[in-house]
């Protein structure tokens, strides 16, 4: 995954006298503006700061989206069929009943393309991001590489010695010129397609030849090439990697657009635009329903009555707790801000209790 936040620089250098005359910074040697969209929804274009942002976007996307589901899904009570739940109230006033049918009618439409987003840009987050690594890991299910350090034998021969002159070959700076007998052997190897060749350091380790395809179907195979015999020294092929490496390839590429070509991207749009217009509606209900009269004093509406949680189930509450405490510790920011909206409500109802007396004095 770290991969995918790379940045190469492109230099243009005077061939005459080897003289910088500039530089490019760019996502993969895409446009400036590529590059400039990538960190905008990386990160808003503000680096750290803006990560934060984004990750407690994804974090709490899932929640917001399942939440509508099922307060829609209550409300429907006793009156449900497919037509009231997917498609708009046609015989509904002006008004914030009319936006409130658009707006839920929108978010049952996308909900289960929004949910893919925001499980699958978690999976590059900072926090979330790690976490998700670390289960691949326990799990033997991250994404496997080649092996390219070369034996013994073959740095002796690159370095023109016995096996005693693998130092000088690590100390070698490599010949690019190799390249062409690498991809050569890539391509006899079985290798299609769009690759990228990766330059090892030094002569100890072997080029890595990688497909980048990400259309489907995935090719994502790579070998790692001696130069010096222009030989493939190992290999591992995409439908030999494991399903939950799979599975990760499949959404980072179905998540960037590039999984199903345009018709992929077709459906990101409209997942943006109906996202959109899901928030769009949402402040417009409550502009609606804004506190203009003496009776509506709720500037963000109506609240919980407090202590309803204690008519939930006990074993139904033990089990809520324990799972919102693995949630908010797989995805720490959704935890902490849950974890200091507890801490918030709790001091504003000892607050209250602590007028109550009072005021009935």
């Amino acid at each position: 995954m770290a991969r995918l936040h790379h940045r190469e620089r492109l230099v243009a250098a005077a061939a005459s006298s080897a003289e910088m005359k500039g530089q490019l910074t760019t996502w993969y040697a895409e446009t400036p503006l590529t590059t400039w969209l990538d960190a905008l929804h990386r990160n808003l274009n503000l680096g750290v700061t803006g990560r934060y942002y984004s990750e407690f976007a994804a974090s709490w996307l899932w929640v917001l989206i399942l939440g509508g589901v099922a307060l829609w899904w209550r409300r429907q009570r006793g009156t449900r069929t497919a037509r009231r739940l997917l498609l708009p109230d046609r015989a509904a006033k002006k008004g914030v009943r009319r936006t409130r049918s658009r707006h839920t009618v929108t978010g049952l439409w996308f909900a289960a393309g929004l949910l893919v987003l925001s499980a699958t840009g978690m999976t590059w987050s900072r926090y979330a991001g790690a976490h998700f690594g670390e289960a691949l890991d326990a799990l033997s299910s991250h994404t496997p590489s080649v092996a390219t350090s070369l034996s013994t034998a073959s740095v002796a021969k690159e370095a023109g010695g016995s096996g005693s002159s693998t130092g000088s070959a690590a100390g070698k700076s490599v010949d690019p010129n190799a390249i062409d007998g690498v991809l050569k052997a890539a391509r006899a190897d079985g290798l299609t397609g769009p690759v990228e060749i990766a330059v090892p350091a030094d002569g100890t380790t072997a080029w890595t030849v990688s497909q980048t395809r990400n259309l489907w179907p995935i090719g994502r195979d790579s070998v790692a090439v001696d130069a010096t015999t222009e030989t493939v020294v190992d290999r591992v092929d995409f439908a030999d990697w494991p399903l939950l490496a799979k599975l990760t390839r499949w959404g980072i590429n179905a998540h960037m657009g590039t999984l199903f070509g345009l018709a992929n991207q077709l459906v990101l749009a409209a997942l943006a635009t109906g996202l959109i217009c899901v928030i769009v509606w949402g402040y417009r209900m409550w502009w609606q329903r804004r506190p203009t009269r003496a009776d509506r004093r709720a500037l963000l509406g109506a609240p919980p009555v407090r202590g309803a949680w204690r008519g939930i189930p006990s074993w139904a509450l033990t089990a809520g707790v324990v799972v919102l405490i693995a949630v908010g510790w797989v995805l720490t920011l959704f935890g902490i801000p849950l974890a200091a909206f507890l801490v918030v409500d709790l001091v504003i109802g000892a607050v209250r209790r602590g007028r109550t007396p009072a005021a009935s004095s």
